[in-house]
């Protein structure tokens, strides 16, 4: 008995004896934490396991499809420093819900459940691709009723930036914090708003799931979603990094930003997703680079390390990974008065034409600038269309739709018989106009530049000129901040595609900034303008005093409407809104012009549609409260002319080079140079029973002629005060001669 006992006990150690390094290498095995449920794998490449057993151990990866037959299986053997992948071939995108089970040496250690296959995209940038579907416009009532989304929009989500822990001078390996997520699950509120839509809109064209890897984070610079490794790699990415390189050995004494700082999201959460086959990336930033008073040249450098890295580090096999980038919304990212944005945007369309096949861009000026509050202007709230626009790139260059797969842009220009001829590739079927051709501006050899007409020749040409500009050198499209009267689109089947992109006809002969004036077409009661915060939004277009005003397409010379002007007797003034506080004070919006001494005239159409004649009594141009001018009439020679009751449309033409101080026309004269600084513009006009239409306010070129400092007209002088001021001007203009001023 004794010795049966004995026997026993050591048969019980050596059990346990061979049965503890089996049980410790199941507790040891574990899984990346950037799998779990509801996860999604791009379809028909590999999908690759990837984690940490012991050293030596076998580890198996098996599919198993809903009826619970197994569909696919691999295994490996863990290397050295225990870790492993292994990878099978992943069955082509469909509805069903796979279950995925990994063992290790022959032991189950984790079950991913409701894996699907479909198409998976990486959506990264700044903080209009972090922008939280919750708050995109139209999504808002959605958020706040709890509606679900659909399940087969899986997003893998993460929280790492909230601690804004320690990150490594070498890259993570995971993100600990990653969770998988479905359309149903509430979290997906808080998903990119681009990145859903994106994702929705693929899921309806492409019948199959689509997941989204919802990497963005806001304020941040192309450089921190670098790799060390590739700045490195590249000799001259490496060059522009010179003033904000951070070696090795100084990362630790660094005060990491990880807005600006390379490498730093890269590091943290770029390459712990290497393991996944993305077919793409959708990308929205920029932003950043522009506070930073990047250039475009040295960003175009970064963003083509970007796509060349990226390819490699996803093992994108079928040339370079796509990317669908988005031009950036109108704000005023800089302190040159708006000059980048134009700039880069222009820019941004001839970086896709560097990579034709592997790129795509989006265009968002046809878009408002609605935003939340919370949001603050740089964040128009807009996404779906945003999404929306990425998406059918992305069916057009990978998934068999059209040829055309990015915006239309400028493809050569022509200058002939006084006219500039733009005409544009990319145009899908042709081009279009939403009303009458706008946002176009064109300039002579003295570079200034000023509205233009336009006109669509052919299915991919347009014909921009100005009456005033004999001979054009350039013209622009939609080439400034506030430029939402660009309004050309691409047509595809007979229905709108994209937004024409912004262009420059001639870059090189030093384009001049163009500040688009939407006062100047009497269309409406309210316009956007565009100021960083609080002064964003719709304003009135224009004041009113003794009068009443309203815009309709009865009273229109050109374009969809025209100003219609109401008054009962005496005088009455019409003025454009130009500043948010004192009319005459220097608080203007900042995407209002305030300079005019490069205009020679400015003219306007008026119609009298009363009984009786009405006096247009002068515009006043002001400098500040006590001190304007009023242009002369190019007709009369004076400030004031008559608008005879006739029903007909006149012009009325005004010298800025002949400025009349306080409207007087006998005495001291100015020329345009004077109005370097224009605190506003007041038409005034006075009668009885006044009912007048006015509409297509035009400036045009200063011209070269010169003119006298001083007009004495005694017939002209209809006041005392004109006396008095003709007389002395008299003696003034004698005094001048004798000593020869």
């Amino acid at each position: 008995m004794k010795k049966k006992i004995i026997a026993l006990f050591l048969g019980i150690c050596i059990l346990l004896t061979c049965t503890v390094p089996v049980l410790a290498s199941e507790a040891q095995a574990e899984l990346l934490k950037i799998y779990g449920d509801d996860m999604l794998f791009e379809q028909e490449k590999d999908a690759v396991f990837a984690g940490k057993a012991p050293a030596g151990s076998t580890v198996s990866a098996e599919l198993f499809a809903a009826d619970g037959s197994l569909a696919a299986s691999a295994e490996t053997v863990t290397d050295e420093k225990g870790e492993f992948t292994v990878s099978f071939a992943a069955p082509k995108g469909s509805f069903e819900e796979y279950t995925v089970i990994l063992k290790c040496n022959g032991t189950e250690f984790d079950t991913l459940n409701r894996v699907v296959f479909g198409e998976l995209w990486l959506a990264s940038g700044q903080s209009n691709m972090q922008y939280p579907l919750g708050q995109a416009l139209s999504a808002i009532e959605d958020f706040e009723n709890g509606a679900k989304q659909s399940k087969w929009i899986r997003a893998m989500v993460s929280d790492t930036y909230s601690a804004h822990g320690k990150v490594s001078v070498t890259p993570h390996g995971d993100i600990p914090d990653a969770v998988w997520i479905t359309g149903e699950n509430p979290a997906i509120y808080g998903v990119s708003a681009v990145g859903f839509f994106f994702a929705e809109e693929l899921l309806e064209e492409l019948d199959m799931p689509i997941g989204i890897l919802n990497i963005s984070l806001g304020g941040t610079s192309i450089a921190t979603w670098l790799s060390r490794e590739a700045i490195d790699g590249d000799e001259q990415v490496r060059k522009d990094f010179t003033d904000d390189y951070i070696p090795v050995e100084g990362w630790a004494d660094s005060d990491i930003n990880y807005s600006a700082d390379m490498t730093v999201n890269y590091n943290l959460r770029i390459e712990a997703v290497r393991h996944f086959r993305p077919s793409g990336v959708v990308w929205y930033q920029g932003e950043t680079d522009i506070m930073l008073n990047w250039s475009p040249e040295r960003y175009a450098r970064a963003f083509d390390l970007y796509q060349r890295s990226y390819t490699e580090l996803f093992e994108y096999e079928d040339g370079l990974m796509p990317v669908i980038y988005t031009q950036l919304a109108p704000y005023y990212y800089s302190t040159d008065g708006g000059w980048a944005l134009p700039e880069w945007n222009f820019a941004l369309a001839d970086w896709q034409k560097a990579q034709p096949d592997s790129r795509a861009m989006v265009t968002i000026n046809d878009l408002p600038g609605t935003y939340i509050p919370a949001a603050g202007p740089i964040h128009p709230g807009h996404k779906e269309e945003l999404g929306d626009r990425m998406a059918e790139c992305a069916i057009n260059m990978l998934y068999g739709g059209s040829a055309i797969h990015t915006a239309a842009s400028l493809d050569s220009a022509e200058i002939r018989n006084g006219s500039i001829y733009a005409t544009l590739t990319n145009v899908a079927d042709g081009i279009e106009a939403d009303g009458t051709p706008d946002g176009f501006a064109i300039c002579g050899d003295n570079g200034v530049y000023v509205k233009a007409e336009a006109e669509l020749v052919s299915e991919n040409t347009v014909r921009i000129w100005s009456d005033s500009i004999e001979n054009p050198v350039s013209a622009t499209y939609g080439y400034c901040v506030s430029n939402g009267n660009a309004n050309l689109y691409s047509v595809k089947d007979s229905e709108k595609y994209m937004p024409v992109s912004l262009f420059v006809t001639d870059p090189t002969y030093g384009t001049q900034y163009w500040i688009e004036k939407p006062w100047t077409e009497c269309e409406s009661a309210e316009i956007w303008r565009y100021n960083n915060e609080q002064q964003t939004g719709y304003f009135p277009g224009w004041t009113v005093e003794n009068a009443e005003i309203s815009f309709n397409s009865a009273d229109a010379y050109s374009g969809s409407n025209g100003m219609n002007i109401k008054a009962d007797s005496g005088s009455f003034t019409v003025a454009p809104l130009r500043n948010y506080t004192d009319r005459f004070e220097p608080d203007t919006f900042w995407d209002v012009e305030n300079c005019f001494k490069n205009y020679g005239t400015i003219s306007f159409y008026v119609r009298n549609n009363g009984t009786s004649d009405i006096t247009f009594d002068g515009l006043k141009i002001y400098k500040n409260k006590a001190l304007w001018y009023s242009p002369s009439d190019c007709s009369t020679n004076q400030p004031e002319s008559v608008i005879p009751a006739d029903g007909e449309w006149h012009l009325v033409t005004l010298n800025l080079d002949k400025l009349c101080l306080w409207g007087n026309e006998c005495g001291i004269l100015f020329s345009n140079g004077n109005l370097d600084s224009v605190g506003d513009f007041v038409f005034c006009f006075s009668g009885e029973n006044a009912d007048i239409s006015f509409d297509h306010i035009r400036f045009t070129p200063e011209t070269d002629e010169e003119i006298n400092r001083f007009e004495i007209n005694i017939a002209n002088a209809d006041s005392i005060l004109e006396y008095i001021s003709a007389f002395f001007v008299t003696v003034i203009g004698a005094v001048a001669k004798l000593f020869n001023v």
